[in-house]
């Protein structure tokens, strides 16, 4: 159980966004709305390292790091840095202040910023280019085409569900950076079925209704259904712990993981770029 990080000690101190609370970035709007003012393309002492996928700042190396001083609305501010730390996990960050421009700052600092990470090649960090967001999403695709059709030998069958299971890491990654890192995926993947994108695209994508039974309790089902966007998400969560591997119900769970991931691939990436896109 990941703990909740203490506030900063002044709490007037602008923010330096580096990371997923930078504008354009997919936490941003949960500060958006408290924002007065926002410094692009500041700079900050340190070096960009990853961990976990995650930016965190080395203050100790003599390089140079750009991100966006956030200037809260006075009577926002204790509202703002609550929102910041509900979100990020203690394990990973501590709190300091910096200079940025020649102007004092609250700062997210790497805790330990040298075990269990690795050195980022840059000075600006982008969640756009996460692998899970790019290529993991291609290779998802690729294997879709690639293992179409069915075959007795159930190859088509298991790579299909080796790229769901790729695909679901890769919206839980997005739930993370959006929602909260902690280790709740449940929680957050539930937030998806309040996200316009995903109801629209779930409108615009599911043509027809399925439905499919928990393995482990048949009387219990849940079923696609265009119009009900929560009893969507869980059946395609269902789907990915669902599948059976024999008898003549092969060639059905094929097809119906096939039309799953191909849907769900396609709502994916118009909700991956609206979150994006509606972060500024």
């Amino acid at each position: 159980m990941n703990c909740i990080m203490q506030l900063p000690s002044n709490l007037s101190l602008p923010f330096f966004a580096y990371g997923v609370f930078r504008p354009g970035q997919l936490a941003f709007h949960r500060l958006q709305e408290l924002v007065e003012e926002i410094r692009p393309q500041s700079v900050i002492r340190g070096a960009l390292k990853l961990r976990d996928g995650l930016p965190i700042i080395d203050p100790s190396v003599q390089s140079e790091v750009y991100g966006d001083v956030l200037i809260f609305k006075s009577e926002l501010q204790a509202e703002a840095y609550q929102r910041i730390i509900e979100l990020e996990p203690d394990k990973h960050y501590r709190w300091d202040v910096t200079s940025s421009n020649g102007a004092a700052v609250n700062v997210l600092f790497g805790k330990s910023p040298n075990k269990g990470s690795v050195d980022f090649e840059g000075t600006q960090w982008d969640g756009r280019n996460d692998p899970l967001f790019t290529s993991a999403l291609e290779v998802v695709e690729e294997t879709l085409k690639a293992n179409a059709e069915f075959e007795w030998d159930l190859k088509p069958l298991f790579r299909l569900q080796m790229a769901y299971l790729l695909l679901w890491s890769s919206i839980e990654r997005y739930v993370s950076l959006k929602y909260h890192l902690g280790r709740d995926v449940t929680r957050k993947v539930s937030f998806l079925a309040d996200e316009e994108a995903f109801v629209h695209a779930l409108q615009q994508t599911v043509s027809a209704g399925r439905t499919v039974f928990r393995a482990d309790d048949p009387k219990e089902k849940y079923t696609l259904d265009a119009s009900n966007p929560k009893e969507s998400l869980c059946y395609y969560y269902q789907i990915r712990s669902n599948i059976t591997h024999r008898g003549k119900a092969v060639v059905r769970d094929h097809d119906r993981l096939k039309d799953s991931l191909s849907e769900l691939l396609s709502i994916f990436r118009d909700v991956l770029s609206k979150g994006f896109d509606n972060s500024v």
